[in-house]
């Protein structure tokens, strides 16, 4: 197989999209002389732009209205048909991006649908291993293998940086005020039941400055402004209520900066400087593993084997697995919890992950 021409596809999250560096870098790897585009989600576009082997980037923006949504899918279909793909490659595929592989009049085409029960739709390769449970990755590799192309396991998303980007990034840190080693927090969560609570991320900063004579950025995502401010009078109260003297409570005060709705390569930026990265299963974790920072993961309502599919040794995380509240799952397939706010349980899979445990676990990854 000697295509020319391929379109790869995934229009999924923000955590989903890191993860596709990985099966990008294998295809361009496997077809150096084939012009690759990449159809992805609008609003994380910029994450890609000018990443290697990629010649262009198609930006589909979903609309909320059924109609205007329809309009744009028929026009972005007549649009990918006319470039006359040889090969196109649907990593994670839907209804409609499995349409819209289709409608490329492409000859040969990988369209892998994830689900354990869906079967795979107007693909014209059998994709391998399906029914099994593997982690995402793997399962964007098969889409890759159905080709013939041979992936080894264990390949990992990788974001290169500019070094202007790196530059810049420093130089925020600079004029922040903070100094190695640096802690990362990312306090959002996709939903409440996958927040580590609050106070917690405070405690930990706070003893991560006492102990580690270190500083921390603490990041906030888009519609995250209310949780920003809520660490910072938490972080506020915490300090008065601790520290005796205006001078102590100022020492760590200024040690801890706080930025909120970063675009997503000066997040990664950030992130490549940080001696760690610590927060709930999100796409900020996925992106600072991209740019090979150490993380540390706090799994509540969802089994870690699908979503981390990354070295314990640097990539440690924290789940109570012998919990039993987690009962969504299909037979057979790992505990899950889909409830968006926990009244029963009160979210114990979160709050029994202590800070004394995960600063332990910044520690050592920080010294390595």
């Amino acid at each position: 197989m000697t295509p020319q021409k391929i379109l790869a596809i995934k229009l999924r999250a923000l955590g989903d999209t890191i993860l596709t560096t990985a099966p990008l870098i294998e295809l361009s790897r496997t077809f150096p002389q084939a012009e690759i585009h990449f159809l992805m989600p609008q609003e994380w576009s910029s994450l890609l732009e000018g990443f290697p082997g990629i010649q262009k980037l198609w930006k589909y923006e979903r609309s909320h209205l059924k109609i205007a949504r329809a309009r744009a899918m028929a026009r972005l279909a007549h649009a990918l048909r006319q470039e006359k793909y040889d090969c196109v490659i649907n990593f994670h595929a839907s209804p409609s991006s499995s349409l819209l592989a289709y409608a490329t009049g492409a000859k040969t085409r990988a369209i892998h649908f994830h689900g354990h029960h869906h079967r795979d739709r107007l693909t014209t390769v059998k994709i391998p291993g399906k029914g099994t449970l593997k982690p995402i990755i793997e399962r964007d590799m098969d889409t890759l293998r159905a080709l013939g192309i041979h992936v080894p396991a264990g390949r990992l998303p990788t974001l290169p940086l500019q070094e202007s980007e790196i530059r810049h990034a420093s130089e925020t840190l600079t004029r922040l005020g903070l100094s190695s080693p640096l802690l990362a927090m990312s306090l959002g969560a996709s939903r409440e039941t996958k927040q580590w609570p609050l106070q917690r991320f405070v405690d930990l900063a706070i003893e991560w400055i006492k102990k580690e004579q270190g500083s921390v950025l603490v990041f906030t995502g888009p519609q995250e402004e209310t949780l920003q401010r809520n660490f910072l009078t938490a972080l506020d109260e915490q300090l008065t209520s601790t520290l005796a003297t205006p001078t102590e409570r100022s020492e760590i005060r200024k040690r801890i900066g706080t930025l909120h709705a970063l675009p997503l390569r000066k997040l990664a930026a950030l992130f490549s400087l940080a001696s760690v990265w610590v927060g709930s299963d999100s796409g900020p974790k996925h992106l600072a593993v991209a740019v090979k920072t150490p993380t540390v993961t706090f799994f509540g309502p969802e089994d870690p084997f699908e979503w981390h599919p990354y070295p314990l040794d640097m990539h440690p995380y924290f789940f109570r697995k012998e919990l039993t509240c987690r009962r969504d799952a299909d037979p057979g397939m790992p505990p899950w919890c889909r409830l968006n706010e926990c009244k029963i349980e009160e979210n114990q899979c979160m709050k029994l992950i202590g800070v004394d445990s995960v600063l332990s676990e910044c520690k050592e990854l920080a010294q390595r």
